[in-house]
């Protein structure tokens, strides 16, 4: 099977088309691991993403059309904040499917190979040269055009979950950050380094890099409205804490309250105060009207694991990233 034409798809398709030939390939939602949770409305979420406008030099959104008449579409963008953070091109890719298709494991697999070939070559003449996918573990055939286009494998992750159905059993002294405790943050988010996540994990990123990023989005959290809540300890400099994003724009189309704790570093200092600063976000979440919690970690990432499991955390769904150096 070879490539007859390809063409923008946004351009060659209108955006019910679009919406209903992703549909079709069996793209489950995002959070479809939590009951009663409106799979309809959280995977519109994700589309509505992934179909939003772009800056034309952003987009990287192609429908290949085989001589056969079958079509694969490629769902890719370039990353203007993230290019500018780390001076170079960086893209996402979000998806290559066959519309209209549920592919067996088994599929044949050359067709989505030839398509991403030619969106990566494209991409490479907008200057970007840095290329990751997140990909669900599920996702077999996905996996394999990957793998046969040169993307390594830098991160395997974990989402748990849990229902805010209940106060804790113990309370701990905490309070919301402020602006002041940005400096004693940033440091921890700095120094107390996860080697495995997907900066620190990567070859291509520079440990300074990714420190460097450890600390914008701790400011970026409490200064910049990243974040809607940050939790530390109750004292003066604290070094510890974690962010949540409330999602409350999404409650009533999920039919669940459902809150997100997000970035997390406990220092020395505050050795042991890990589960407890997430069971009092925890709790801060159930005051703000939150039914439902969900957290990601790396797979490899074991102590903050067994901390979520005695909180009542239970694994929901796995995630592998994948990256591409052009």
């Amino acid at each position: 099977m070879n490539m007859k034409a390809f063409t923008p798809l946004l351009q060659s398709h209108p955006a019910h088309e679009l919406r209903n030939g992703i549909a079709d390939t069996g793209v489950v939602s995002p959070h479809a691991f939590i009951r009663g949770l409106d799979a309809d409305y959280d995977r519109k979420v994700m589309l509505d993403q992934w179909l939003r406008p772009l800056e034309e030099s952003d987009d990287l959104r192609f429908c290949f059309e085989h001589d056969n008449g079958t079509e694969h579409w490629v769902l890719m963008e370039r990353l203007a904040w993230d290019s500018e953070f780390f001076g170079r091109g960086m893209a996402r890719l979000n998806a290559v499917l066959q519309p209209g298709v549920s592919l067996p494991l088994r599929a044949e697999v050359a067709p989505g190979i030839e398509a991403v070939h030619a969106t990566l070559e494209q991409a490479r003449t907008r200057g970007i040269d840095y290329v990751f996918c997140p990909v669900s573990p599920n996702d077999l055939p996905t996996i394999r055009v990957l793998s046969a286009c040169g993307f390594d494998l830098i991160e395997t992750r974990c989402h748990y979950h849990r229902p805010l159905d209940a106060p804790p059993a113990q309370r701990h002294f905490t309070r919301l950050a402020t602006a002041a405790d940005v400096p004693s943050l940033a440091r921890t988010a700095r120094i107390m380094v996860n080697p495995f996540d997907r900066f620190h994990a990567d070859p291509a990123v520079s440990e300074n890099d990714a420190d460097r990023l450890m600390e914008r989005w701790v400011e970026a959290s409490i200064v910049g409205g990243f974040a809607d809540a940050t939790i530390v300890p109750d004292v003066d400099a604290p070094e510890a804490f974690c962010t949540a994003k409330y999602h409350r724009e999404h409650w009533a189309g999920w039919g669940r309250r459902l809150s997100q704790p997000v970035l997390s570093a406990v220092a020395p200092r505050h050795r042991g105060w890990y589960v407890k600063i997430i069971s009092e976000l925890d709790e801060h979440l159930r005051s703000i009207g939150a039914e439902h919690s969900f957290l990601i970690t790396q797979i490899t990432n074991n102590a903050v694991i067994r901390s979520w499991e005695k909180l009542g955390y239970g694994f929901g769904k796995g995630e592998h990233i994948f990256r591409k150096l052009l």
